[in-house]
């Protein structure tokens, strides 16, 4: 597609306009500004009341609340442009199948894998039996974890058994202008899924032309706007880490280390893993792989939203990776959607965190329950910051864990979630890398980078 791939060349030189500008050392110092100031007001020091400091943190953060909800106004068009311009651009069903099947497995399988990592940590260091974490949880809301009510052995497979076909069943939007306004963005997807597929399979491929046209300009607006917006992602980093730090503390970080420290190690873990993947599967080396994602690594990592950075993503899958433009369009709105392995091992290490808490003992099986439902769980959660608190708590009272200690999650979630969404999209990027076809990545290797249509940055 001709017209899509000029867009997007035109729309990607503005992006280097950016980088070009050093946007990432000044990502790099309104973090270090951003995380200074908040200790400064924060209640370590306590120079300021904490009344004073959270009025001080919400005008301070606005900048990057703004940012964020500039980039959430156009994410749901962007997504699904992207996907329906990356699918037609395909050409073939033959084509489709086989990207599908490896787009699965790779999913399935990183999931499952970063799910036993989080919890083969969690078990064998138990975070929530350290120091003085426990004894920071109020006593008051503290409940016992067998009560009269409490659900049965057993009762947890039945639920999630019963609930599947029910859960697969919802996977298909029935009403799109409802999740349009419930911003399902797994519904979005799948129904962006259905329509490009639709557009590659049609009988008569001239009638679905306009759809493609209107997608391609859907995406030169949604571009233009995050372009636009991203010129002011060094204020928004500042203002959001010093929200975060004015309102947590190192005292809160410190109290926590073990569970955070666990947490980290498994992300470094999974981070691990995608490089021994992109290194087998996608013949890259983990040097060459690292310098080419690592702009997308720090904005994603400050901004902890995956959708924030998409453009980015499919600039440097398609500038650095050397993906086609039509798997770049189709796969990184998929994989900023359902691929959230790093989002798993996090929740799989806070259940066992909140469980050791709230005194609730996990048999191995239940263990192994939790791990399934994470895996489901997180294929599809929000791509935006916190995000994942909400499958947290659902998932845990499922199994009958008290909540006695959401409140110490919940105070270092940010910085956890920093952390979780930059390895995201680096699984986001490993699956492009692994997708393109060897002879696409010769053909562009041999290719001067005037031709390629990039600039070095």
């Amino acid at each position: 597609m001709p017209q899509t791939r000029f867009t997007y060349r035109r729309l990607s030189h503005r992006l280097d306009a950016l980088i070009r500008g050093r946007l990432w050392l000044q990502v790099i110092l309104s973090l270090v500004f951003g995380i200074s100031f908040g200790l400064m007001l924060g209640p370590d020091l306590a120079l300021i009341s904490r009344e004073t400091a959270e009025l001080i943190g919400k005008w301070v953060a606005l900048p990057g609340k703004l940012f964020l909800a500039a980039i959430r106004m156009v994410i749901i068009p962007l997504a699904a442009s992207s996907i329906i311009l990356g699918i037609a651009g395909t050409g073939s069903s033959d084509a489709l199948k086989s990207i599908g099947r490896k787009l699965l497995l790779f999913i399935l399988s990183t999931t499952v894998a970063a799910s036993a990592i989080g919890l083969f940590l969690a078990r064998l260091i138990r975070p929530g039996g350290a120091g003085d974490v426990t004894a920071a949880v109020p006593a008051a809301p503290r409940l016992p974890f067998v009560t009269p009510d409490a659900p049965e052995p057993g009762s947890a497979l039945q639920d999630m058994t019963r609930d599947i076909p029910d859960m697969i069943t919802n996977l298909i939007p029935q009403n799109i202008t409802a999740s349009l306004l419930e911003q399902d963005m797994l519904a979005i997807v799948v129904f962006s899924l259905f329509v490009g597929i639709a557009a590659v399979i049609a009988d008569n491929r001239e009638l679905t032309r306009p759809l493609v046209a209107l997608s391609q300009a859907m995406l030169e607006i949604s571009m233009t706007v995050i372009r636009v917006a991203m010129r002011f992602a060094p204020l928004a980093v500042f203002g959001l880490m010093a929200e975060t730090m004015m309102a947590s503390g190192v005292q809160t970080l410190l109290d926590l280390a073990v569970y955070c420290a666990i947490v980290l190690a498994g992300l470094l873990a999974l981070l691990v893993l995608y490089l021994m993947i992109a290194a087998v599967f996608g013949r890259i080396g983990p040097g060459t792989f690292l310098k080419a994602v690592g702009p997308v690594q720090l904005l994603a990592f400050s901004t902890s939203s995956s959708a924030a950075v998409m453009p980015l993503t499919m600039k440097t899958a398609v500038d650095k990776l050397k993906t086609p433009t039509s798997l770049a369009g189709a796969v990184i709105p998929l994989a900023s959607t359902v691929n959230m392995a790093g989002t798993a091992l996090y929740q799989t290490v806070a259940i066992v965190f909140l469980a050791d808490i709230g005194g609730a003992s996990l048999s191995f099986g239940d263990m192994a329950l939790v791990m399934i439902t994470l895996t489901g769980a997180s294929i599809g959660a929000p791509a935006a910051p916190g995000a994942s608190i909400a499958i947290l708590s659902a998932t845990a009272a499922s199994f009958g864990i008290p909540l006695a200690g959401l409140p110490l999650v919940l105070g270092v979630d940010r910085i956890l979630d920093m952390a979780r969404t930059a390895v995201n999209v680096t699984g986001d990027l490993v699956l492009c890398r692994i997708l393109t076809p060897q002879e696409d990545v010769v053909s562009a290797a041999e290719k001067p980078d005037a031709e390629s249509g990039s600039v070095s940055g």
